[in-house]
Parts: C-alpha cells; sequence; structure tokens
C-alpha cells in the first residue's frame, strides 16, 4: 500500500466563515434564535450564542450563555458552525444547496464527510475575490465496482471527499458548494481544512502494513421491558480502524512529534489513497506506539477512535 497520512487541521472559528455562507447564523429557517440580553429566558427555553445553541437550566435575564453553567448547558453548535464540531452526525443542513465560504488562513489538504446531497462544487482562490487558482466539481455518487453492480444495484451515495495539492497562498478564499434536486436535502457534518502530514516524513518508501483492520462500531441499544418488548434506538455508528506503519528509523522522532501534536483532536485518517483500501479510511482520534523494529526501520502501531 501507499504512504498513511493524517490530516492536521486547523481551528474554523465563526470570524473565518464568511459572506455568501448560506446558512445564517441564527438560522431562522429551522426555528434558532439569537440570545438577547434584555430577554426573560426559563429552563427549557434554547438560543444561539457564539456559534453555539444553549439550552436554559434556570431562569434569566442578561446572563451570557457560557459564563454561568447555572444559567445555560451548551446543547451543540449552531446549524452554521456544525461542520466544525468533533461529530459528523451534528451536520449542517438545508434543502436543495447549501454554501460555505471559508478564509481559514493557509492550508493544503481539504476533506468533507458526513455529505447529503447529489452533486459538489469547490472553489479556491487566491485571496478573497481574486483568481480562482483551483476548483473541483463531480457528483456524489460511488463508482460500481463492476458490470454486474452497475447494471443491478443502485449506486451508493458518497459520504467523503479529499483533496490535496493545494497551492501555497496566506489568504485564500474557499468555496464548497453542496447541491441536490429542488426540495431535497443537501448536508455536510464535517469541513476539515488544514495539513496532510504522512507518516513516513518524506513518503519515498514503506507504508501500512498487511493485516490492516477496521471495525464497524454500532450506538444502536435495545429498550428492553419488563414484559419482554423493546423498542430499538438508532444510534450513528463509527469506524475504528487498526494498522502497522513501516517507517524509516530515522523518521521515528518525527512521527513521535506527530503523535503529539495530534493526540485527543479529531483528524482525519487515510491508510491508502487506493480506492479497494477505502474502509481503512476515517475520521478520529489518533493513538499509536513506536517500537524499534531494526536499524533500519521502526514500526508504528496505529489505533484510531472514529467520530460518531
Amino acid at each position: 500500500m501507499t504512504a498513511a497520512r493524517i490530516l492536521v487541521p486547523l481551528s474554523v472559528t465563526a470570524s473565518m466563515v464568511s459572506a455568501g455562507t448560506s446558512i445564517a447564523e441564527p438560522d431562522l429557517s429551522i426555528g434558532e434564535a439569537a440570545w438577547a440580553a434584555g430577554t426573560a429566558y426559563t429552563p427549557g427555553q434554547r438560543v444561539t450564542h457564539s456559534g453555539s445553541v444553549w439550552e436554559a437550566v434556570a431562569a434569566s435575564t442578561g446572563v451570557t450563555p457560557g459564563t454561568d453553567g447555572t444559567k445555560w448547558l451548551r446543547f451543540g453548535p449552531s446549524n452554521r458552525m456544525a461542520p466544525f464540531d468533533e461529530y459528523t452526525t451534528t451536520p449542517a443542513g438545508s434543502t436543495t444547496s447549501l454554501t460555505f465560504v471559508l478564509r481559514p488562513g493557509f492550508f493544503n489538504a481539504i476533506r468533507l464527510d458526513g455529505l447529503v446531497g447529489s452533486a459538489y462544487s469547490i472553489t479556491l482562490k487566491d485571496a478573497p475575490g481574486g483568481a480562482v487558482v483551483n476548483s473541483w466539481t463531480g457528483d456524489l455518487w460511488e463508482q460500481a465496482i463492476g458490470m454486474y453492480e452497475l447494471l443491478f444495484q443502485p449506486l451508493r451515495y458518497l459520504k467523503s471527499l479529499s483533496f490535496d495539492g493545494i497551492g501555497i497562498y496566506p489568504d485564500p478564499e474557499l468555496t464548497i458548494t453542496i447541491s441536490a434536486s429542488t426540495g431535497a436535502p443537501v448536508a455536510v457534518g464535517t469541513i476539515m481544512v488544514g495539513d496532510w502530514r504522512s507518516l513516513i516524513g518524506n513518503a519515498n518508501w514503506g507504508g501500512v502494513v498487511r493485516g490492516a483492520s477496521a471495525q464497524r462500531k454500532s450506538y444502536t441499544y435495545w429498550d428492553e421491558k419488563p414484559d419482554g418488548t423493546y423498542s430499538i434506538v438508532r444510534r450513528p455508528a463509527r469506524r475504528d480502524v487498526q494498522c502497522q506503519v513501516v517507517i524509516d528509523a530515522h523518521e521515528a522522532m518525527y512521527t513521535d512529534a506527530l503523535l503529539d501534536e495530534v493526540l485527543d483532536r479529531l483528524v482525519a485518517f487515510e491508510a491508502t489513497d487506493l480506492p479497494r483500501y477505502g474502509y481503512l479510511n476515517t475520521v478520529g482520534f489518533v493513538s499509536g506506539s513506536i517500537a524499534d523494529d531494526t536499524s533500519a526501520n521502526a514500526r508504528l502501531d496505529l489505533q484510531i477512535k472514529g467520530s460518531i
């Protein structure tokens, strides 16, 4: 297989989400309402503030959400900021089309997950309102594995996309649009922009060895009642990946520093860029150990705990 890599993401803040983004803050179309200092709030009411949805747990007036945990608890991200939290199952959603315009600073990689729609369009400008330097368009359908699948089985939607080979620009403007037929749902669960890091430094040799595995872990559970009846509570699933990566012994310190950088951070992991091994790619939390294999080689054992 080819070299494994990790996308180290930038932290996208509300100030990096620019004009031209189709989802408003707050998104009145789904019932979001902005917190107002002069409004009296009672328990159970929800408001948006600083990119988050907050739920009142006690009566208050003029208490800013996020400053007093006895008055407000964070419920989750707002619809506009949902793609930038630590879950792919908290998507930004709309109908027909949604667009994000970002100014995150320097980046050389893009990863999208939790996609819902039928087509995508991505444009990169060298500066806000500047010249287009990269663009990608396509449909969100997986390619058929073979002729039988093409003729007799329905194609599945693509859930994730990765892009790299992006040039260096100090203040680029990135526009991402997901579209579908009129009135159909569109969504994006995660938007990552950042830097792809090879796990073997220069990526000239080595990589993930045979025996890598992926496991789907479901969080659906059965609510069983005393009379033997039950109801199934549907929950998202995650993809965990385990693999070994062969690295040059000289790259062990680089790899240790990379693991330290991404510890406890949501990242994208790709074991390989070969499509048939796509099941070994995931978004999650990386941990690992490095062993001295030979005088020339080291071995990296990786565990990636997928995000839901």
